[in-house]
């Protein structure tokens, strides 16, 4: 799957549990995913799929956004993990 970002295209990775596991070093909690802490698990994410700091993600949304990017391009980045078989067979989706 492709995230587009400002103008960028970044390859996301396979999701398993080594992933899911430096998603969550990185910021992401599949538990809390779009209850607690939006905005900081969108930027950590952003910054775990573009490889990029939390700084630098950070950056880039607000560049997106003030090129006239909509929120809902920058919040695709969960795409990738709800629809990967692994984040099905584990019920996050729940």
């Amino acid at each position: 799957m492709i995230y587009k970002l400002n103008n960028k295209e970044y390859e996301t990775k396979e999701v398993n549990f080594r992933e899911m596991l430096k998603m969550e070093k990185c910021g992401v909690d599949i538990t809390t995913l779009g209850k607690a802490n939006t905005f900081n698990q969108i930027a950590c994410m952003v910054s775990y799929i573009t490889g990029l700091t939390k700084e630098k993600a950070i950056n880039e949304i607000e560049a997106h956004l003030d090129n006239g990017g909509t929120f809902e391009d920058v919040i695709n980045c969960f795409d990738f993990l709800t629809e990967s078989d692994f984040f099905k067979k584990v019920g996050a989706n729940k």
